[in-house]
């Protein structure tokens, strides 16, 4: 039976605004709401939607930067939630996180040895000496870096290349799972290809496990086995990225894969029905959220809120017409 690296369980996080007047009752932002994933070993799961729909929110659940208001995270088993401190500290190293923007997420004082050698010292700080330079080098190369670059800063890299340094970085404990938060969107597009493709190249020489979080649909079909679009905070529809691209279910993923410029000539492309952006946050609706902005939605998507179904093997959507 194939290993469960990462299952999410009515995962929810909710944060409660400053009182704008003493008298006042605070707002709460309902950035997550009852969120259950999968991820087999070795498989990817891309996250997508729009801005404000929980992606990152749900990153830092997963890597228990923060607590979560309900539900439960378990990498390889065990419940984030319920371990100690040391505990959390030990369990960090089998899971690691690549950020957006590798030109902020690299410390500009630190040489390349010092930046992916700093995750060895937090979580493996018996791994001293020579092993920890070895340890370090290898990473390195894993990325396609070579020895003479550890005595580099970051300002001697171009964009692509500080990536794969944030890659050797989270890469340097061996994790079986890796969060990329939008990996590839503060580079070139010349550039994006090469980290992607090294992505793939890590996940079938090391069997890493893949949680990447995008707004690129393309990103997501280049790389992941499954996918989950989310919307205000849930998962509206889940399936394989075949079956995703080929027959969306949901019309919120509808909407997203007709606003991917296409390229060719022929007739024009029919406009997204998508109007207006991502609904409030600081109520939760009594209905589908997605009713505001969906063209076919009426009374009943108003009035009762859909549960996530299979509505075909290996397939799931939130919506009374799915």
């Amino acid at each position: 039976m194939t290993e469960m690296v990462l299952r999410t369980e009515g995962l929810t996080r909710h944060y409660q605004l400053p009182r704008e007047s003493l008298f006042q009752t605070p707002e709460v932002v309902y950035a997550l709401n009852g969120v259950d994933l999968q991820i087999q070993r070795g498989r990817s799961l891309g996250i997508v939607g729009e801005s404000g729909c929980g992606k990152s929110t749900l990153a830092r659940l997963v890597m228990a930067l923060e607590t979560p208001t309900d539900g439960r995270v378990e990498v390889l088993g065990r419940d984030l939630a319920s371990l100690t401190a040391g505990q959390l500290r030990d369990a960090r190293r089998h899971f690691q996180m690549v950020f957006q923007d590798p030109y902020g997420s690299l410390d500009p004082r630190h040489t390349v040895r010092r930046i992916v050698g700093e995750t060895l010292d937090a979580l493996e700080p018996e791994t001293k000496g020579a092993a920890r330079e070895e340890r370090v080098l290898r990473a390195l190369e894993a990325v396609g870096l070579r020895r003479n670059d550890l005595g580099k800063y970051p300002h001697e890299f171009s964009g692509g290349q500080r990536q794969r340094i944030a890659i050797a970085r989270a890469l340097v404990t061996q994790p079986e799972l890796m969060v990329a938060d939008e990996p590839v969107s503060a580079l070139d597009v010349s550039v994006q290809a090469q980290v992607l493709n090294l992505m793939q190249d890590l996940q079938r020489e090391h069997g890493v496990t893949y949680m990447l979080i995008s707004h690129d649909l393309g990103v997501v079909d280049y790389v992941c086995d499954e996918v989950a679009v989310m919307y205000l905070g849930r998962v509206v529809e889940q399936t394989t990225r075949e079956r995703l691209f080929e027959a969306p279910a949901h019309p919120y993923t509808k909407a997203l894969l007709e606003a991917v410029p296409r390229v060719g000539g022929g007739r024009r492309r029919r406009r997204s029905v998508l109007q207006g952006g991502v609904g409030s946050q600081t109520h939760e609706a009594a209905g589908c959220p997605f009713a505001d902005r969906c063209p076919v939605a009426e009374l009943t998507c108003r009035e009762q809120s859909p549960v996530l179904r299979e509505i075909a093997p290996s397939h799931m959507a939130s919506c009374h017409f799915a």
